[in-house]
């Protein structure tokens, strides 16, 4: 066996007691060492080995201070001064001694935070419940690069001025005072011990009594701004104005993506209720302000007459987006379906109202004003088709033929009482009305009239002019007009203005005697051909508001983004699956406005 001769300055493990024999230390009981000479045999179970050499190296070479807790070496190569005494852990005018917990070792990690289960209010059956914090059953939290552990739940009832950090200046332990008020919950390193401190506050920064250094923000949470009310089924029903909205409640290790946003509810799983809507962050109230100010206030000045580009650059200013459509639909459960809000008016500011039925207009999870206020802009496409009069021929084509003496009478194009063009003639013969084929499917009507109005203008052929600009006619509206082809409404025959037609064109006959057929007389005795036509929306690009590009889009809109929820002043048509399938993404209005969702961490 090799041995030592000399002390090393860190004492190591050793486990293997004689190379030569293979005999290995497994007992109960273990010992640091630098060199173990000459152990009787046979090795067993729960020897204990000790060595005088061990106890006399250890006065020559001593580790760290005296006095102070030794540790072992992070990387495991030996024991380290902890620089940590008992006097460290006793409370004050005592000698009892505080001894570090596995939870505090913990969170002495960088930035650590845990907890064991969410931060929520007590319960929603009694007053107290409902306006009262729970804390987890157990938090590790490092405050100043120290780590500290809270073991065991505490109820904070907001109506108790010892509570908060401070009742000074404004009294947050009197309800009407929290109304629609976002406040934070921080740990702070106590006076001795590794029990943190939690404390309530209105500052965003750090509580009374306490600075950025001893203290951490760890919690949000947000409370009603207007009672409930009973509404039977409903998940926060008889909640009171200043009550805790439990969904609210945010912390270090549930929060959005972006960090703490101020006005907002989880729609996803929890650990103290049922519900399970969508995995997001909502907002509770319509958005206000713009850009990086954008935010989620209660009695703010709603952001409306926007388009949806500028919510989409408000929202992703503070890491968030807008909803989708299945989103808003899930997400507006418990709301009161098909109503409007109370007045049929546009309430300009945010949360708070009541529907025309003396109902609050609020969820399940506690959004603000989702149907009957404002419309929504949702981030989902849609597309609209508006016809803005471009055609095309569409190879679907009938004979007008020669005849040196056309048989049948003219026709003409007139309009019915509602103003739809159509086709008419005298048929001399058969007295009825005549259809010209143009495909095996494709047909116009041409009307028997046993008297052609004074209000009809003759029908002419153009031979020389492109399809499907070969028809021509005066008529008064002073534009090419559309005669309906059967059975697709998408077909019609253009019949094109011309404030002289007969200068071009040769005068159409429908023969309804032997011949049924559509005549005239060409100038170059060739038979004439006419094609109907197809709408065809044309595609071209829009130059959106201000230097930022411009979108390609099919006819005049072409683009739509869905709206949700309704407005004002229409109940039957609001709810969670009311949408607007017409506005363009750069309509502006002051009905619509929107609201944003934030993706969890």
């Amino acid at each position: 066996m090799i041995r030592p001769n000399s002390r090393m300055l860190k004492w190591r493990w050793q486990t293997v007691i004689d190379e030569k024999d293979r005999i290995w230390l497994d007992g109960d009981q273990s010992c640091y060492f630098n060199r173990l000479m000459d152990l009787a045999q046979p090795i067993e179970d729960n020897d204990a080995v000790t060595k005088r050499y061990v106890d006399t190296a250890t006065e020559r070479y001593p580790i760290g201070n005296a006095g102070n807790f030794p540790i072992i070496a992070p990387d495991g190569s030996g024991i380290n001064d902890s620089n940590t005494s008992p006097s460290d852990y006793e409370a004050a005018g005592t000698t009892a001694l505080h001894i570090i917990t596995p939870g505090a070792h913990l969170a002495y990690a960088p930035a650590h935070y845990a907890r064991s289960n969410m931060w929520c209010s007590v319960g929603l059956v009694n007053a107290a419940d409902r306006r009262s914090v729970k804390t987890p059953n157990r938090v590790t939290v490092n405050i100043n690069e120290t780590g500290y552990e809270k073991v065991g739940s505490l109820v904070y009832d907001l109506d108790l001025p010892a509570s908060w950090d401070t009742i000074a200046g404004t009294d947050y332990s009197i309800a009407a005072n929290r109304a629609g008020k976002q406040f934070y919950i921080y740990a702070c390193q106590p006076v001795s011990g590794n029990v943190p401190v939690f404390v309530i506050s209105a500052a965003s920064t750090f509580p009374s009594g306490y600075n950025a250094v001893n203290s951490r923000q760890i919690v949000r949470f947000h409370c009603l701004c207007l009672s409930v009310g009973a509404i039977a089924g409903h998940q926060i029903t008889g909640l009171v104005t200043g009550d805790i909205l439990p969904r609210s409640f945010q912390d270090l290790g549930h929060r959005p993506k972006a960090g703490f946003i101020n006005g907002i509810v989880w729609g996803g799983v929890t650990d103290f209720d049922t519900l399970n809507y969508a995995p997001v962050w909502k907002a509770i109230y319509m958005a206000s302000g713009t850009g990086a100010s954008t935010a989620s206030i209660f009695g703010a000045a709603a952001s409306v007459s926007r388009d949806w580009n500028a919510f989409a650059s408000d929202f992703g200013s503070i890491g968030c987006r807008m909803m989708d459509d299945a989103e808003f639909q899930v997400l507006c459960a418990g709301i009161e379906e098909e109503v409007n809000i109370a007045g049929s008016a546009n309430p300009t500011t945010t949360g708070g109202h009541v529907s025309t039925t003396g109902r609050r207009m609020i969820s399940n999870i506690g959004s603000e004003d989702d149907i009957g206020v404002w419309w929504q802009w949702l981030s989902t496409q849609g597309f609209r088709v508006d016809f803005d009069g471009s055609v095309m021929a569409a190879a679907k084509t009938a004979n007008i033929v020669h005849a040196a003496a056309p048989g049948g009478n003219p026709v003409y194009v007139d309009y019915d009482v509602d103003g739809t063009p159509y086709l008419c003639c005298t048929m001399a013969t058969t007295t009825a009305d005549k259809w010209v084929a143009f495909s095996t499917t494709h047909k116009a009507l041409i009307k028997h009239l046993a008297a052609i109005p004074a209000t009809a203008v003759q029908l002419y052929f153009d031979e020389d002019a492109v399809q499907p600009n070969r028809l021509l006619a005066a008529v008064p509206h002073l534009k090419n007009v559309y005669v309906a082809v059967q059975p697709n409404a998408g077909y019609k025959l253009q019949i094109t203005y011309n404030a002289a037609p007969g200068t071009p064109g040769v005068a159409v006959n429908f023969d309804d005697g032997a011949d049924q057929r559509l005549e005239f007389i060409s100038p170059t005795a060739a038979l004439g051909v006419v094609d109907i036509v197809l709408d065809a929306i044309a595609w071209a690009y829009y130059n959106l508001a201000g230097t930022v590009g411009s979108l390609y889009r099919q006819g005049i809109y072409g683009d739509v983004k869905l709206l949700g929820g309704g407005h004002w002043a229409t109940a039957a048509d609001a709810g969670s699956r009311a949408r607007h399938a017409v506005g363009s993404r750069w309509n502006a209005r002051t009905s619509v406005g929107s609201r944003f969702v934030a993706e969890p961490q």
